[in-house]
């Protein structure tokens, strides 16, 4: 008997009356466009957006106006959109806390100059956070012209994380400058300042940051310091709530946050919540320390991407990364990422970069690794996520990939809108296999749905999305439940593609 939801049996008006069912409209996979978050700090001496308030990214550059020109979430947003102007991108940022400390960085020009005067033009190869700040030095110029000169440069670069001060200075030897970061808390720390980037540039002779490095708080280098006060990621998660986001980008990587992003995207993961998520996140440090990093954490759902010496904010080091694999897993989350350009990244000095004994170490310490070709490009050498070992601290690589995660959403998506497009919906009932099942009846039972499964299963199979389906056909459980009689139970057996990332080989030659 033919299930009919809007022509009623009883009807007697003459008339032909046909409703329209679409079930079975859609016959391969349906689309899944992905969504990404990025979450950090706004000016706020300049942004009018309220924290904790999503706002779309729809263009470059349109985080510049909303959270200020040079702000944390502005230079977040602006990288991810350089890397993928495609994926629907949301920005939200947090609340200062009335504690909080802006990072600085004081420099004594005075103390770079070798005679009271210049007695050697030449040019200054400053950098902040991979921005051309050089500075041009005139013969006879004293160190207070010089920072004025500097203090023009800085304030002239909207893109720069910070903001520079010449004067109000009491010391009598004059030549100082404040530089102050945009934003307040620890992450403004992340700023980088040095000179001499690239190869062959160095100082006049009669100037020196080296030897007499320029004065701040850390007096063996240039250093931007005493932030304080990290952001609350949990403040976050209340907004988003019912809201997917395939990736969440972040700029915080101490444990307080990590382990918050953590749990709510574990949470997230889960059947009954259903808004699978992955996060990333960046940092810049020594070899050891960022060991240390990655194997303090053990979530499959977060990848910390890390390395030592570049010029750029860590966070927008995670941005780049998120943004280039929010387009290619949404593309095909199977297939590896490596060797893709990381756009818009400075990649470390050659005497700071990791070795490849030293990255193949990090990769089993749970941190993503890059490396640079010759042409000075950064490329994503293996993203992995910080999932090492199983809770009795077994090694384990069941989720070191992200592409295992990321098939499993994908899986499970198709699965969910398949099944529910085709006996949810249309409010099927339920019946053992035993059942005389006519052809049109709303009447499902378990060899229909796993019929639908194997038909399902084989559309993943063609993409190269699983493998072995003839196995899978065989392990596949279908059932009716014993307790509740509403309810179908299934096994669903899938081994998913691999990723082709080694080949090794013997070359055995003969003379």
């Amino acid at each position: 008997m033919i299930s009919f939801n809007n022509v009623p049996t009883s009807i007697r008006t003459p008339g032909v009356y046909t409703e329209v069912d679409p079930s079975r409209a859609l016959k391969g996979l349906v689309q899944n466009p992905h969504r990404a978050l990025i979450i950090g700090q706004r000016d706020w001496t300049v942004s009018t957006i309220e924290p904790e308030t999503l706002i779309a990214i729809t263009n470059d550059s349109l985080a510049d106006g909303y959270f200020g020109v040079g702000s944390q979430l502005a230079l977040m947003c602006n990288k991810f959109k350089k890397n993928n102007p495609n994926t629907e991108l949301q920005a939200m940022a947090l609340s200062e806390g009335t504690t909080y400390k802006t990072a600085s960085c004081s420099i004594q020009l005075s103390e770079a100059l070798n005679d009271a005067a210049a007695s050697v033009a030449g040019t200054w190869y400053l950098m902040i956070n991979g921005e051309k700040c050089y500075v041009y030095i005139s013969i006879g110029d004293l160190a207070n012209q010089i920072a004025s000169d500097l203090e023009a440069i800085i304030n002239s670069n909207d893109n720069l994380p910070c903001r520079a001060s010449a004067s109000g200075w009491a010391a009598a030897s004059g030549g100082h400058l404040m530089l102050e970061a945009k934003w307040s808390g620890i992450t403004g720390s992340h700023i980088d300042i040095r000179d001499n980037y690239y190869q062959g540039q160095v100082v006049p002779s009669c100037f020196s940051t080296n030897s007499t490095p320029i004065q701040s708080n850390q007096t063996s280098a240039l250093n931007f310091h005493g932030g304080a006060g990290a952001i609350d990621l949990d403040d976050a998660w209340a907004v988003i709530a019912n809201d997917q986001f395939h990736y969440v980008i972040q700029p915080a990587n101490d444990a307080t946050n990590l382990t918050s992003i953590e749990g709510e995207l574990e949470d997230r993961f889960l059947p009954l919540n259903d808004l699978q998520g992955h996060g990333f996140t960046g940092a810049r440090n020594t070899h050891t320390l960022l060991a240390n990093l990655g194997n303090g954490r053990n979530s499959p759902h977060n990848t910390i991407i890390g390395a030592a010496g570049f010029p750029q904010l860590p966070e927008e080091w995670a941005s780049a990364l998120g943004a280039v694999a929010a387009w290619n897993l949404n593309i095909d989350p199977a297939r590896p990422l490596h060797f893709l350009k990381l756009k818009g990244l400075l990649p470390p000095k050659i005497e700071d970069r990791f070795s490849r004994a030293e990255r193949d170490l990090h990769l089993y310490d749970g941190i993503a690794t890059h490396i640079v070709d010759t042409g000075g490009n950064v490329l994503i050498e293996r993203c992995i996520t910080t999932y090492q070992k199983t809770a009795l601290n077994t090694l384990d690589p069941t989720f070191l990939d992200v592409q295992t995660v990321a098939t499993l959403g994908e899986i499970r998506y198709q699965y969910k809108a398949k099944m529910e497009r085709i006996f949810l919906i249309p409010r099927f009932k339920l019946a053992d296999d035993t059942f005389p099942v006519t052809p049109g009846s709303k009447v499902a039972t378990p060899s229909i749905v796993k019929m639908e499964i194997i038909s399902l299963f084989t559309l993943l199979r063609d993409r190269g999305i699983i493998e072995n389906l003839d196995q899978f056909i065989d392990e596949l459980i279908v059932e009716r439940d014993i307790t509740d009689r509403n309810r179908i139970n299934c096994l669903l057996p899938a081994d998913l593609i691999n990723q082709f990332r080694i080949l090794a080989s013997v070359l055995q030659f003969i003379l």
